[in-house]
């Protein structure tokens, strides 16, 4: 079970700082695909609310199709399918070997095992995939990083004709079956992202009153930001958030006591102002798909 943190008194609702923290545990991987959530009452009892608050909090969930509610056995994380379309042996077997890859199997067990498939898999062409397309780019360079290439993005606004068949398309797990829908495509794998635990390693808690900035070009990354920011504490007046795809978005910035920005917007930003630069894709992912890329 991951770690809650929550913030009375913000302008932020408890059943919202809640809801997220869930969501981005299960698209960090650290909330599996159908682990069982602690009872209402438990959670209630572990966290000092009242039960209606936790029963909203998990019927949002399911709504928003993260979580399935089973009578008499309790709440359970959603494990979400991407829906197959391989016609041919080969694709049927290259897919196994990305279900095997997510279901834990070491990359040499899978060569081994597939060594007729794997011939060649070193030219996989990869493309990041994301309803929002400046998210799409951020998860694009850092992965691009890991590997020492360019990796291409998408914004799924139409482009699927520029997408082979034969391109790994990469999306987060939020997102995967808008993403195949959106390219009419088959391979898509989800990207792990860090979960809140892994991105505060390091970090200390500030122990007097301090001005935090978050700035990205990416609305999904700022609507986190201040959600999480909130939930750790940090008063509405205390938070400055900065879209960086408008204008005069750095004044001020230099006044701030810490500012944070994605790698993509951190590179955009004066010398006046020393931005802490923090990556979303998960260590072990990046792992992964090097392992992938050099088979």
């Amino acid at each position: 079970m991951i770690k809650l943190w929550l913030a009375r008194g913000t302008s932020i609702p408890v059943r919202e700082q809640l809801s997220a923290q869930f969501i981005l545990g299960i698209v960090s991987r650290k909330l599996a695909p159908g682990e069982r959530l602690p009872s209402v009452r438990e959670l209630g009892r572990r966290l000092n609310l009242h039960a209606n608050t936790i029963s909203a909090t998990y019927r949002d969930l399911a709504k928003r199709g993260w979580v399935t509610k089973r009578r008499g056995s309790g709440v359970f994380v959603r494990d979400v399918a991407v829906p197959q379309k391989a016609t041919s042996l080969d694709a049927f077997v290259k897919a196994c070997m990305e279900e095997g890859l997510e279901r834990g199997f070491s990359i040499e067990a899978l060569r081994n095992a597939f060594a007729n498939i794997t011939q060649g898999s070193a030219q996989q062409q990869l493309v990041v995939a994301d309803p929002d397309p400046d998210l799409a780019r951020i998860l694009a360079v850092e992965i691009g990083d890991a590997l020492g290439r360019i990796v291409p993005f998408s914004g799924c606004g139409g482009t699927s004709q520029n997408i082979g068949e034969e391109t790994l398309v990469l999306a987060i797990e939020a997102n995967l079956l808008q993403v195949s829908k959106a390219l009419d495509h088959s391979k898509v794998r989800a990207v792990h992202l860090k979960s809140m635990q892994d991105m505060l390693i390091g970090q200390q808690r500030p122990t007097s009153a301090v001005l935090v900035a978050v700035a990205s070009q990416s609305e999904s990354i700022l609507r986190w930001a201040s959600k999480l920011l909130s939930a750790l504490g940090f008063p509405a007046d205390a938070i400055l958030i900065r879209n960086a795809r408008q204008q005069h978005w750095q004044d001020g910035l230099e006044s701030c006591d810490i500012v944070a920005a994605d790698v993509v917007t951190a590179a955009l930003m004066s010398k006046a102002v020393r931005p802490v630069a923090f990556r979303l894709v998960s260590d072990e992912f990046l792992a992964e798909i090097r392992q992938l890329m050099t088979l």
